[in-house]
């Protein structure tokens, strides 16, 4: 038997974001597990998981067969564990686990959406995905966002009622851990060579996939027209191989360099002088706040999500979403000004220290138990 129950499908998330909430709530006295996928391919991540944890398989599926069969599997968990709370993690993978806890009567369902991805497309796949969301509030006793311009959003899309919704602190799912950003000059110029980007002057990091509707294409479109990287400057990427940078535009970018799907950024973030993320929709972009962490200035665009992660004008640039031109202008803005990225970047890391920290974020999740009766 066990009180709280963290439901997330993805086994890099589930370390990175869900291993924490987990670890502290036992230490607060709280008996919690993580549930999440078994995935072989990431057996290296699935071997870092520390806390006491299930392997169930939650994502949705468009097959009904498949789809009773997980709904039948987790039922038969949850029977076995017999939690009081199940608290579930994005919108994909809640469905399956808050109906199964609707229907084995768990008393506390909550829903926690990680960032309302129907705002990134058009026509029956954001209705559907509306849908999605709708369902999993209807089937939740409880509701957190992670970010406050995302709840701001749901409540004017009357996705939810004004008295419904919450966000933790200032936002985020589990908040930053303060001490992995404490990079000292010595690690910044090591990175730096590592990364062979030493010689650079201005160096900008994208951390994220290779998609239109988070900002990628856009990027390497506003790179190019900046001409920084015929000036030996570089355009990091992580999460896409140099071979999808150059077949994105189908053309060669000066001094874009694809590092391809890294588990561990910090290094990047070192070397990094600042962090973008031109993205059309976000919940809360965690490579905005680990850059803010790492004292980077940061550009994003001023949509619900990221306008939470970056304060305009005191800790990076907000522009529109979808202006090249704008972007272009704020990198070249960035790359030329390094009084500017200075200042920036230690008003970022102060309020990641003030609003962000991993002990204020999960100070709030425990005291938002502690309301519920846990």
């Amino acid at each position: 038997m066990v009180e709280v129950i963290h439901s997330i499908h993805f086994p890099v998330s589930a370390r990175s974001f869900i291993q924490p909430i987990v670890e502290y709530l036992n230490q607060a006295g709280i008996d919690a597990e993580l549930w999440a996928e078994y995935q072989p391919k990431h057996q290296a991540v699935i071997d870092q998981l520390q806390v006491p944890k299930q392997f169930i398989d939650s994502n949705l599926t468009l097959s009904p067969i498949a789809f009773l069969r997980k709904l039948s599997c987790y039922r038969q968990r949850l029977k076995l564990a017999k939690p009081r709370l199940l608290h579930t993690h994005q919108s994909r993978a809640s469905l399956i686990p808050l109906l199964a806890a609707y229907l084995e009567r768990v008393p506390i369902r909550v829903y926690q959406n990680h960032g309302l991805p129907y705002l990134g497309y058009q026509g029956i796949l954001r209705y559907a995905l509306r849908l999605l969301d709708m369902i999993n509030i209807r089937l939740a006793t409880h509701v957190l966002l992670v970010s406050h311009s995302n709840l701001k959003e749901a409540r004017m899309d009357g996705l939810l009622a004004d008295d419904r919704g919450a966000v933790l602190a200032g936002g985020s799912i589990a908040g930053i851990d303060l001490n992995q950003f404490d990079a000292k000059p010595l690690d910044l110029i090591q990175a730096k060579q590592r990364l062979g980007v030493a010689a650079a002057p201005f160096v900008l990091a994208y951390i994220g996939r290779p998609v239109r509707r988070k900002g990628f294409h856009l990027l390497l479109k506003a790179w190019e027209r900046s001409g920084l990287g015929n000036q030996n400057n570089v355009l990091l990427i992580a999460g896409c191989t140099a071979a999808e940078c150059e077949s994105a535009l189908g053309r060669t970018i000066a001094g874009v360099r694809g590092l391809g799907y890294l588990t561990d950024l910090h290094e990047l973030y070192a070397a990094c002088d600042a962090v973008t993320l031109p993205s059309e929709h976000e919940g809360f972009p965690y490579s905005l706040l680990e850059g803010a962490a790492a004292a980077k200035p940061l550009i994003g665009t001023d949509i619900p999500g990221i306008r939470c992660a970056i304060e305009a004008g005191q800790t990076g640039l907000l522009l529109p979403a979808k202006d090249e031109v704008a972007l272009t202008e704020a990198i070249q803005r960035l790359a030329t000004d390094l009084g500017l990225r200075s200042r920036l970047g230690q008003n970022a890391r102060k309020r990641v220290e003030q609003e962000f920290s991993r002990e204020k974020v999960l100070d709030s999740l425990l005291e938002f138990y502690r309301q519920l009766g846990l």
